[in-house]
């Protein structure tokens, strides 16, 4: 008996987990620039939308959890239970519809294709944010580099550390460093005290 209940206890943990989520009230390109996916969600986007699973009313798991996520941030509200329930499958249908599917209500590769470019369209890269900073700066003269390394600040906005060089400085021997400026992915570029 005591068997029987321990190797339920996953099952258990799995449906009464809750699931975080970031919801939006209302779908517009600026939103659609700055959302972003749960940190819980994002290992569903290591997997090719080819090889990811069929998922229809009845279903639940973390690719469901995904998908109620990436609706709500397009404009589809649903609560990311991680359960695929009538409410799901209606958003799946609109969602559908309104990028020219066919409106199954079944999320099966061409729809799992559609879901995944919208977060690649929300990418924000290092060569973005330096874009934004030589825009905002204008000064031929500085050149940029950075980490790599996407930051979050306290609001969970991403950002990226930049330092800024002077290619005259450069030129005559010195490091070049005229300053440190952090750029966000709604291209805010803000001076910075070091680079992160």
């Amino acid at each position: 008996m005591k068997k029987k209940w321990f190797a339920l206890l996953p099952a258990i943990a799995l449906v009464t987990a809750p699931v975080s989520f970031q919801t939006a009230a209302a779908y517009d390109e600026q939103s659609a620039l700055t959302s972003e996916l749960p940190p819980d969600l994002e290992p569903v986007l290591q997997i090719a939308p080819e090889h990811q699973p069929v998922l229809r009313t009845g279903e639940a798991g973390l690719e469901v959890a995904f998908v109620q996520a990436t609706l709500t941030q397009t404009g589809f509200e649903t609560v990311s239970d991680g359960f695929f329930g009538p409410h799901t499958e209606q958003k799946v249908r609109e969602f559908q519809a309104e990028n020219g599917l066919a409106a199954d209500g079944v999320v099966g590769i061409e729809t799992w294709t559609k879901l995944f470019s919208v977060h690649e369209q929300n990418e924000f890269t290092p060569e973005q944010a330096i874009s934004f900073a030589e825009k905002k700066l204008n000064n031929d003269d500085l050149v940029f580099s950075s980490n790599g390394v996407e930051y979050k600040d306290l609001e969970g906005t991403a950002y990226y550390s930049l330092k800024a060089q002077s290619k005259k400085w450069m030129e005559d021997g010195g490091t070049g460093t005229v300053g440190f400026y952090n750029v966000y992915e709604d291209g805010t570029v803000m001076e910075a005290e070091s680079l992160k």
